[in-house]
C-alpha cells in the first residue's frame, strides 16, 4: 500500500472514529436524560383526589368510627396522626386484619384495602386526627384504685403517666381510647389476636406484655385509664330517654 493510500485510509478511520464518538455521547446524554426525567418525575406529588372521592372515604369510615351506639369501630377522633397513619398501613398490607375469626379487624383490613395510594391514607389519617375528641359512654366497671397502682407499675413507662403516649417506643396516646374497645384490645393482645404477626412490633410487644394479665386486672386498669384521663363521659341514649323514675312512694 502507497503513502498516498495509508494517509486516505487513514482519514477515512479517522472520520469513522468521529461518527462513532458522535453518536455514542449523544446516546450517553439522551439516557442521562431519560434517567433524570424520571426522577424529576418521582419527585412530583402525589396527584390530589378529587374532593367528592375524598368526602366518601370520610362518609365510608363514619359509618364505624363515630360514636354511635350500634357502632362496631372506635371513636378515633383526635387520634394521633402517626398512630393512625401506622395503623392504616398495617391494615392495608395484610399486617393487621388478615384473619376472618378476628371479624372486626378482618372488616377494617376490606375496607383499608379501599384505599387507593398514600394520598388518600395520609389525608384520612389528617382528617381525624384534626377532629375533635368525641365523648365515649363508660361501658367498663373495675376497682379504680387497683386499675391505678397497676397502671403505674406496668403501663406509665411506655404510655406515660397521663397516657399521653411516647412515640419513640411506639407507644400511642390511650387518652382518646372507649373503654369497651380498650379492653376488648387487650384481650385480644393476651390471646394471640393481635400482635401476632412478624412486622408487627409494636402489636407484639402489647401481646408480649398482655400475657398472664387476669381479666380483673384488665378491667381494673380500663376503668381506671377511661375515668382518670380518657374521653369525656357521655350519657347513654338508654338513659336519655328512659322515662323518669317517678317520686311518687307508690
Amino acid at each position: 500500500m502507497s503513502l498516498e493510500e495509508k494517509k486516505v485510509k487513514g482519514k477515512m478511520n479517522y472520520v469513522r472514529l468521529r461518527i462513532f464518538l458522535s453518536f455514542y455521547i449523544l446516546l450517553i446524554s439522551l439516557i442521562f436524560q431519560s434517567c433524570n426525567l424520571d426522577v424529576k418525575n418521582n419527585d412530583k406529588p402525589l396527584p390530589l383526589a378529587k374532593k367528592e372521592n375524598l368526602d366518601s372515604l370520610i362518609s365510608e369510615c363514619l359509618v364505624c368510627h363515630s360514636n354511635k351506639e350500634a357502632q362496631r369501630g372506635p371513636v378515633i377522633h383526635g387520634m394521633e396522626r402517626w398512630y393512625l397513619i401506622d395503623q392504616l398501613e398495617k391494615f392495608k398490607s395484610g399486617v393487621r386484619g388478615k384473619r376472618p375469626s378476628n371479624r372486626s379487624e378482618y372488616l377494617m383490613g376490606v375496607g383499608a384495602r379501599k384505599i387507593e395510594n398514600d394520598y388518600q391514607l395520609a389525608f384520612l389519617a389528617n382528617w381525624f386526627a384534626e377532629q375533635n375528641p368525641l365523648p365515649a359512654i363508660r361501658t367498663v366497671q373495675g376497682n379504680i384504685e387497683e386499675g391505678k397502682e397497676f397502671y403505674l407499675q406496668r403501663c406509665s413507662s411506655c404510655h406515660g403517666e397521663n397516657g399521653q403516649g411516647n412515640r419513640l417506643v411506639n407507644a400511642p396516646s390511650l387518652q382518646r381510647l372507649e373503654g369497651w374497645y380498650f379492653l376488648e384490645q387487650m384481650r385480644k393482645f393476651r390471646t394471640g389476636e393481635r400482635g401476632y404477626h412478624p412486622s408487627d412490633l409494636g402489636g407484639q410487644a402489647m401481646a408480649a406484655a398482655s400475657k398472664e394479665i387476669s381479666d380483673r386486672n384488665l378491667k381494673n386498669v380500663v376503668a381506671y385509664s377511661v375515668s382518670t384521663f380518657g374521653p369525656k363521659e357521655e350519657i347513654s341514649n338508654r338513659e336519655k330517654y328512659s322515662p323518669k323514675k317517678s317520686k311518687k312512694p307508690f
